[in-house]
């Protein structure tokens, strides 16, 4: 019998009523990854299943009692508090896998746990995307879908359907076509980024389009002190560069502040 690489474990037996899946995990911008913790904290969201796989980095986490943890994806449920309403799934976690093998099998196997086990029939995930432009103003919102129906189903809001080109890579992109060969509806819905680790604008952009879509009031005051944090952190490096660069004439002495970290 072959070991299966990839299992599940359940660590709550919680009955959800026709539950939705929002999935954050680490990628570009960390976008992903910032929306799921930020639902998770404000929402008190609750544990409920715990992925481990062989095929996430060979490391473990360092916990703050000093202990250790092997790396893992994260199950948590928020229930609805309006009647008739649906309770919400957040997957996030510390990785993805490392592997093309991997990123099959683990995707794979969250869309048929999500399916089977949990009973769920659409998938929000979540995740950067760069156009490779200054951006200008509020961080717009690209949406790649399942169907034509999903995609209607968003007429009227902030998401740009049909502008995002190239791939999607990892999760964000991998749950969503499994999602669709198992007949599930489902939508992927990215922040424009900037090559920023933590992009909080990016982030709060797809934060407000996912609230308005699942009847949610957020604060984002969390995220609100990550952007300043960000922009200043920028803009030192920014000057950090200027005054390194030589300004002597002829020495190729900048007229304006470096364009290229955004």
């Amino acid at each position: 019998m072959v070991e299966e690489k990839t299992t599940i474990v359940m660590d709550s037996e919680a009955k959800l009523t026709r539950p939705i899946l929002v999935v954050g995990l680490p990628g570009i911008g960390n976008v992903g990854k910032l929306v799921a913790e930020h639902l998770k904290s404000e929402f008190d969201a609750e544990k409920l299943a715990t992925l481990y796989s062989n095929h996430f980095p060979h490391k473990v986490a360092m916990l703050k009692n000093g202990g250790i943890r092997l790396v893992s994806n994260r199950f948590y449920y928020i229930r609805s508090k309006k009647k008739n309403g649906r309770d919400i799934v957040i997957l996030t976690g510390d990785d993805q896998a490392v592997t093309p093998e991997g990123q099959y099998e683990v995707n794979e196997k969250i869309v048929s746990f999500f399916k089977e086990k949990l009973k769920g029939d659409f998938i929000y995930t979540i995740g950067g995307y760069t156009t490779g432009e200054p951006i200008q103003g509020i961080p717009r919102v690209f949406g790649n879908a399942t169907s034509k129906e999903v995609v209607d189903g968003f007429k009227g809001t902030k998401v740009h359907f049909g502008e995002s080109k190239g791939f999607i890579w990892g999760s964000a992109g991998l749950i969503i076509a499994f999602a669709k060969h198992q007949k599930l509806d489902g939508v992927c819905l990215m922040g424009e980024t900037s090559f920023v680790d933590l992009d909080a604008s990016a982030a709060k952009s797809v934060l407000l389009v996912l609230a308005e879509r699942l009847g949610l009031t957020i604060d984002t005051q969390n995220l609100d002190k990550i952007i300043t944090q960000t922009a200043q952190a920028i803009k030192e490096i920014e000057r950090q560069m200027t005054m390194a660069l030589p300004t002597e004439p002829g020495a190729g002495a900048p007229t304006e502040h470096p364009t290229y970290i955004r």
